[in-house]
C-alpha cells in the first residue's frame, strides 16, 4: 500500500521544515512507499524555495504550486487529486496532530471505512495545549451550526488530519468547489451523500499559536454552510459516484 501525504502550505517557511522532518521519519520507518506533495498555496515568502532547498533530494517529494492564493481546500484537493498512493492523509503544516496519529488511523480502513478523521472534540482526544478561548467557542458554535444546517454529527469536522481511500473518494473530490475554511465540511457532506463509511477517531493535538485563518475566512465559512446544505441535498447517491471533474487546473510542477 503506498500512502500520500498531502501538506497544504500558505507562508510556512518558518516552520515547514522541522514539520517535513517528522514526517518523512515516520514514513521511512512505517511506510516505505509514499509521497509527500507540498502544496504551495501562492505563498507570499519563499515557502516553496525552503522546501526545495531542504528536502529537493528526495525523490518521494513533490512540489505543487501555483499562481493565485485559492485557499486550504483548494490546495487539499488539487494534491488528492495529483496524488498516486492508494491512502491520502492530508495534514496541517504545523502537525498540530502529530504525523504518528495516523497509526490509529489506518486498521479502519482495512476494517471498510472510505475515509477517517481526526477530533479534537472527541471524549478521548488529548488535548495538550489549547486554543485561545475565542478559538475554541467559535469552533463549538460552528460545529453545531453543522450539526444543525448540514445533518453531520461528527464531534469536530474542522481537524485538518484526515485520511482516505483514494479510489473512493475521487470522485467526491472532484464535485468539491469550497476552497476555504469550510472546505471540510463539504468534504464529509458530500461523503456522506455519496454513501461513503466515515470514522472519527481521537487524536492528539497541540495547538499551533501561528493560525493562518483569518477571521474574514472563519466568518465567510458560515456563508458557505447554506452552500453546502443546498448542494449535499440535491446530490444523489448515484451522481456523486460519477467521475465529473472540477474545475481544478493541474498545479505547475
Amino acid at each position: 500500500m503506498k500512502l500520500s501525504v498531502v501538506v497544504p502550505a500558505y507562508n510556512e517557511a518558518r516552520r515547514i521544515s522541522p514539520s517535513l522532518d517528522q514526517i518523512f521519519e515516520y514514513l521511512d520507518r512505517s511506510h516505505p512507499q509514499h509521497e509527500v506533495l507540498v502544496v504551495d498555496d501562492c505563498s507570499t515568502d519563499d515557502t516553496a524555495a525552503v522546501v526545495e532547498r531542504r528536502f529537493g533530494q528526495r525523490p518521494t517529494l513533490r512540489i505543487l504550486s501555483y499562481g493565485t492564493n485559492r485557499g486550504k481546500g483548494y490546495a487539499v484537493r488539487a494534491g488528492a487529486l495529483e496524488a498516486s498512493g492508494d491512502v491520502v492523509l492530508f495534514t496541517d503544516a504545523d502537525l498540530s496532530t502529530p504525523i504518528a496519529e495516523a497509526d490509529k488511523m489506518l486498521p479502519l480502513l482495512a476494517q471498510g471505512y472510505d475515509m477517517v478523521i481526526g477530533s479534537r472534540a472527541h471524549a478521548q482526544a488529548e488535548i495538550r495545549k489549547h486554543q485561545p478561548f475565542y478559538r475554541e467557542g467559535a469552533g463549538k458554535l460552528f460545529n453545531l451550526l453543522v450539526r444543525l444546517l448540514v445533518g453531520l454529527k461528527f464531534h469536530d469536522t474542522q481537524c485538518g488530519f484526515k485520511l482516505f481511500r483514494r479510489d473512493s473518494a475521487l470522485a467526491v473530490l472532484r464535485r468539491l468547489s469550497i476552497d476555504r475554511f469550510a472546505f471540510d465540511v463539504e468534504l464529509l457532506a458530500l461523503a456522506q451523500a455519496a454513501g461513503l463509511k466515515v470514522a472519527e477517531v481521537p487524536v492528539v493535538w497541540i495547538n499551533s499559536p501561528a493560525s493562518t485563518v483569518g477571521l474574514w475566512y472563519g466568518a465567510q465559512a458560515y456563508v458557505d454552510l447554506l452552500q453546502i446544505r443546498r448542494r449535499a441535498r440535491r446530490l444523489p447517491r448515484a451522481a456523486a459516484l460519477t467521475a465529473e471533474r472540477s474545475e481544478v487546473p493541474p498545479p505547475a510542477r
